[in-house]
């Protein structure tokens, strides 16, 4: 029956394309320290837009009670690799965007102003594309050398200190 395999042929390509609206996320930001201080490092796949975000991962909150701290910059990157101090003051031309709440999905927004001990926190940026988040404490500072960052590469489950010309390589091979 000619008739009946149409319908199986049909479905997988409305799928396709339901799964190609977004783009998968890619290695293009990483952790590095300078002076003792967390360093966002994006490779901006030379997009006119960008943005790097921290948000401190805390404990499960009851339903109806959830907040976010974070903190978020956003800007025209001036070159295509952007170093931001976390925390710090942002580039020239880029603005640290406020924390608001969010009724409708029930969140309370707070501004990250500090890294604690024992708190985890996860990176992350986006220009052209989204960027693996990268999860860290600050016991994992002093394992990252000068040359260094922290990363998540793609398909692993936990992060690893790679050489900083490494990953600048990987992050431009994937824009």
């Amino acid at each position: 029956m000619p008739g009946s395999r149409r319908p199986w042929i049909l479905l997988p390509l409305p799928l396709l394309l339901l799964t190609a609206c977004s783009p998968a996320e890619e290695p293009i930001v990483a952790l590095a320290v300078q002076d003792g201080r967390p360093i966002g490092v994006l490779v901006t796949c030379d997009d006119r837009d960008a943005d790097i975000r921290v948000f401190e991962n805390g404990p499960e909150s009851e339903p109806g009670e959830q907040s976010l701290i974070r903190w978020r910059i956003g800007g025209p990157p001036a070159s295509e690799v952007v170093e931001v101090a976390l925390l710090g003051q942002p580039p020239e031309g880029w603005e640290v965007t406020e924390a608001v709440d969010s009724p409708a999905t029930e969140v309370d927004v707070e501004l990250l102003t500090e890294f604690r001990a024992g708190v985890t926190y996860t990176l992350d940026g986006s220009s052209r594309r989204e960027a693996l988040p990268v999860d860290f404490t600050l016991a994992d500072l002093p394992r990252i050398g000068p040359d260094q960052v922290l990363v998540m590469p793609r398909g692993h489950h936990s992060t690893t200190v790679v050489s900083r010309e490494t990953f600048l390589r990987e992050a431009r091979d994937r824009c």
